[in-house]
């Protein structure tokens, strides 16, 4: 079978290089046979087959286990004719020569399978090399060509041991263009080029010394560029360095957070002003109709500060929700209640919440406080509503409960409890109610991922 444009394929040409080998190896016996029929005239006490040995280990090398042993037959047949007495005739073999021509086999075969042995050594130190060059090419050509900068650094430490500097071993060209220099920072201290580094490169470094893989970004001092780099122990005392040019990533995410601090502000002044309008109606509006209109103000204030909340913090899209529920809570309080006669109390654990799920949880929190005021502890009643929020496993628990005069029935015939149902429902979440020495309003939102529980600053950037 031939490849393309009639190129012999790999199993012609073995099968021509083991004819090759087999000619080679006759060959050398001829001359070996030759070299010894001369010596022998000369050296009469001289070895039969002393010569025979290296052409078997040369036919072993080139050809393997065929022409290694087509040679120590045809070594054997050539000893004997010619050396072994009587000299020039194959007669029949005395016990003196089946003992050399014994000792010939077993000397020849040892030397036949060492020459294998050794064959095969040096092909797969042949292939070892041909793929360790291959892998050095890739390598190397991924090493030029990729567009993020690499180097790979060595960590300096003083006496006590502490990293205190890093020599640069390789820096690719990438990394030279985003350095602005060239390759003479190889073998230089990293203090020496880049000697405006922040303080806590080092321990960044020394993190991942230690084995913990650390990705962070980095502004270049007096610029406007911005890295993210990526660091990673390759063998001891030294570091990996992956740089990647994010300024532009970094502008856009400027821009959107700017034009998403705009859409949550007029968000928020939207909601305000139909507040406002429906404050106003109120003002005029029959007493009946004045308290259903203050209670769609309410809801509309509770989305409202959502959208606030979201304005003052660093996050886009996720609400401080411990924080928004102090807010909250303290306009319910300064709002609708009597101060002297009914107070909030607040307990919450930090937590983050989506956008979606802080709005429903809000609207929730705004209705049972709201009902617990006008229900649980009618004038002159006074009292105390509690708000909890707090994490059970990976449950988001919120409770609002009251030591009023309990619930009258069944809850969930007014506006506010089906708002309540329909919100708790929109979250994927179960609401529990318990009437024993006053309400109990328990709203359980379940899958809330751990790190949703600590309000985390940004991470991982080296300014």
């Amino acid at each position: 079978m031939e490849g393309s444009k009639g190129r012999p394929s790999g199993a012609r040409v073995s099968a021509l290089q083991g004819l090759l080998a087999q000619l080679a190896a006759a060959a050398l016996l001829g001359l070996a046979t030759l070299v010894r029929l001369e010596l022998g005239e000369t050296f009469q006490n001289l070895v039969a087959f002393s010569l025979y040995y290296p052409v078997i280990m040369a036919a072993a090398l080139a050809g393997g286990w065929p022409v290694a042993l087509l040679t120590l037959l045809g070594g054997g047949l050539l000893g004997w004719y010619f050396f072994l007495p009587p000299a020039g005739a194959l007669a029949v073999p005395s016990p003196a020569t089946l003992v050399n021509l014994a000792l010939y086999s077993l000397s020849g075969l040892c030397i036949a399978l060492g020459g294998v042995h050794l064959r095969d050594l040096v092909g797969r130190l042949r292939l070892n090399s041909a793929r360790l060059a291959e892998r050095e090419l890739r390598y190397r050509t991924l090493f030029d060509t990729v567009s993020e900068g690499f180097a790979l650094v060595r960590g300096v430490r003083n006496a006590e041991g502490a990293l205190v500097d890093y020599v640069i071993l390789e820096a690719n060209p990438a990394m030279l263009r985003i350095l602005n220099t060239d390759a003479t920072i190889i073998g230089r201290r990293q203090s020496e080029v880049i000697p405006s580094a922040p303080a806590n490169w080092m321990e960044a470094c020394r993190r991942a010394l230690d084995g913990e893989p650390l990705t962070f970004e980095y502004n270049s001092p007096g610029s406007s560029r911005w890295f993210e780099i990526q660091l990673a122990r390759v063998a001891d005392d030294q570091l990996a360095q992956l740089v990647q040019e994010i300024t532009h990533r970094k502008v856009a995410e400027a821009r959107q957070s700017e034009m998403f601090d705009e859409l949550n502000h007029r968000v928020k002044n939207n909601l305000a002003l139909v507040s406002s309008l429906l404050a106003l109606q109120a003002r005029t509006a029959p007493p009946d109709v004045r308290g259903h209109l203050q209670k769609a103000v309410d809801r509309i204030q509770a989305i409202s500060d959502v959208h606030a909340s979201l304005y003052r913090s660093s996050r886009k899209d996720d609400v401080d929700f411990a924080a928004y529920l102090g807010d909250l809570c303290q306009r319910l309080q300064s709002s609708l209640l009597e101060h002297d006669r009914i107070r909030i109390s607040l307990l919450a654990e930090p937590a983050v919440l989506p956008l979606d799920r802080a709005v429903a949880v809000g609207v929730v929190v705004n209705e049972l406080v709201t009902n617990a005021a006008k229900h649980a502890y009618p004038p002159p009643a006074a009292g105390e509503i509690s708000v909890r929020l707090e994490r059970v496993d990976r449950s988001l628990v919120l409770s609002v409960a009251d030591r009023g005069r309990g619930l009258p029935g069944e809850p969930g015939a007014g506006l506010g409890m089906r708002l309540v149902r329909s919100m708790v429902q929109q979250i994927g979440g179960s609401l529990e109610v318990s009437g024993e020495g006053g309400a109990v309003f328990t709203v359980r939102v379940p899958d809330v991922p751990q790190h949703a529980f600590t309000v985390h600053e940004p991470q991982g950037r080296l300014l």
